[in-house]
Protein backbone atom coordinates (compact mmCIF):
# COMPACT_ATOMS: atom_id res chain seq x y z
CA UNK A 1 0.00 0.00 0.00
CA UNK A 2 1.75 3.39 -0.88
CA UNK A 3 1.75 6.13 2.00
CA UNK A 4 2.58 10.07 1.61
CA UNK A 5 2.77 12.89 4.22
CA UNK A 6 2.02 16.40 3.46
CA UNK A 7 2.70 19.46 5.08
CA UNK A 8 -0.66 21.48 5.74
CA UNK A 9 -0.94 24.99 6.60
CA UNK A 10 -4.34 25.44 8.44
CA UNK A 11 -4.35 29.56 9.27
CA UNK A 12 -1.98 31.73 8.26
CA UNK A 13 0.76 31.71 10.67
CA UNK A 14 -0.06 27.91 11.60
CA UNK A 15 2.66 25.72 12.26
CA UNK A 16 3.30 22.73 10.31
CA UNK A 17 0.55 20.14 10.44
CA UNK A 18 1.55 16.83 8.61
CA UNK A 19 -1.03 14.46 7.28
CA UNK A 20 -0.40 10.89 6.05
CA UNK A 21 -2.08 9.60 2.80
CA UNK A 22 -2.48 6.18 1.96
CA UNK A 23 -5.20 5.76 -0.63
CA UNK A 24 -3.21 6.39 -3.82
CA UNK A 25 -6.40 8.35 -5.53
CA UNK A 26 -6.14 10.93 -2.60
CA UNK A 27 -2.06 10.67 -2.93
CA UNK A 28 -2.60 12.21 -6.65
CA UNK A 29 -5.04 14.61 -5.71
CA UNK A 30 -3.05 16.09 -3.49
CA UNK A 31 0.06 15.91 -5.55
CA UNK A 32 -1.90 17.65 -8.02
CA UNK A 33 -3.20 20.29 -5.57
CA UNK A 34 0.61 21.24 -4.93
CA UNK A 35 1.61 21.58 -8.70
CA UNK A 36 -1.71 23.66 -9.36
CA UNK A 37 -3.88 20.99 -11.77
CA UNK A 38 -6.00 21.12 -9.07
CA UNK A 39 -7.49 24.52 -8.21
CA UNK A 40 -11.00 24.48 -7.24
CA UNK A 41 -10.60 21.26 -4.00
CA UNK A 42 -7.50 22.27 -2.92
CA UNK A 43 -8.31 22.83 0.89
CA UNK A 44 -8.31 19.58 3.40
CA UNK A 45 -10.61 18.13 5.99
CA UNK A 46 -10.51 15.19 8.07
CA UNK A 47 -11.61 13.16 11.54
CA UNK A 48 -9.29 14.64 14.58
CA UNK A 49 -8.01 11.80 16.14
CA UNK A 50 -7.21 12.98 19.65
CA UNK A 51 -3.83 11.56 19.81
CA UNK A 52 0.09 11.96 18.46
CA UNK A 53 0.87 10.04 15.80
CA UNK A 54 4.58 9.05 14.92
CA UNK A 55 3.84 10.83 11.29
CA UNK A 56 2.99 13.82 13.17
CA UNK A 57 4.63 14.37 16.57
CA UNK A 58 4.42 18.17 17.22
CA UNK A 59 0.94 17.61 17.91
CA UNK A 60 -1.44 15.94 20.67
CA UNK A 61 -3.47 14.62 17.78
CA UNK A 62 -3.73 14.00 13.79
CA UNK A 63 -6.01 13.33 11.03
CA UNK A 64 -7.75 9.46 10.44
CA UNK A 65 -6.47 9.08 6.50
CA UNK A 66 -9.14 7.41 5.49
CA UNK A 67 -11.16 10.19 6.51
CA UNK A 68 -9.14 13.03 4.36
CA UNK A 69 -10.94 14.53 1.23
CA UNK A 70 -10.53 17.80 -0.65
CA UNK A 71 -13.31 20.61 -0.68
CA UNK A 72 -13.79 23.87 -1.93
CA UNK A 73 -16.01 25.72 0.78
CA UNK A 74 -16.23 24.58 4.35
CA UNK A 75 -19.09 24.91 7.13
CA UNK A 76 -17.61 27.45 9.92
CA UNK A 77 -18.02 24.60 12.32
CA UNK A 78 -15.68 22.99 11.19
CA UNK A 79 -12.81 26.01 10.83
CA UNK A 80 -10.07 26.55 12.91
CA UNK A 81 -6.54 26.41 13.36
CA UNK A 82 -4.41 23.84 14.29
CA UNK A 83 -3.36 25.52 17.36
CA UNK A 84 -6.85 26.02 18.54
CA UNK A 85 -8.31 22.50 17.82
CA UNK A 86 -5.00 21.55 19.69
CA UNK A 87 -5.83 23.58 22.53
CA UNK A 88 -9.70 22.87 22.85
CA UNK A 89 -9.28 18.98 22.07
CA UNK A 90 -11.58 17.97 24.77
CA UNK A 91 -14.40 20.23 22.90
CA UNK A 92 -13.42 18.51 19.20
CA UNK A 93 -17.41 17.22 18.42
CA UNK A 94 -19.15 18.76 21.31
CA UNK A 95 -21.30 21.96 21.59
CA UNK A 96 -20.65 22.79 18.03
CA UNK A 97 -17.21 22.53 17.72
CA UNK A 98 -16.19 20.63 14.91
CA UNK A 99 -19.31 18.22 14.44
CA UNK A 100 -18.53 14.70 14.17
CA UNK A 101 -14.77 15.23 14.50
CA UNK A 102 -14.32 16.82 11.37
CA UNK A 103 -11.70 19.46 11.16
CA UNK A 104 -11.74 21.59 7.76
CA UNK A 105 -9.96 24.62 7.70
CA UNK A 106 -10.87 27.24 5.36
CA UNK A 107 -7.97 28.45 4.43
CA UNK A 108 -5.52 25.42 4.87
CA UNK A 109 -3.13 24.81 2.12
CA UNK A 110 -0.65 21.45 1.09
CA UNK A 111 2.41 23.50 1.22
CA UNK A 112 5.35 20.40 0.35
CA UNK A 113 5.39 16.65 0.24
CA UNK A 114 7.68 14.77 2.37
CA UNK A 115 10.13 12.53 1.68
CA UNK A 116 8.82 9.12 2.58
Amino acid sequence: MATARFGLEAAPNDDEFIFQLDDEEKIRQARDILTGIEDSKVHVQGRVVAEKADHNPEWNFHLDPGSITFFHEADDDCDASAHYVAMQLDDVGQEGFLPGNIWAPARSKITRELDS
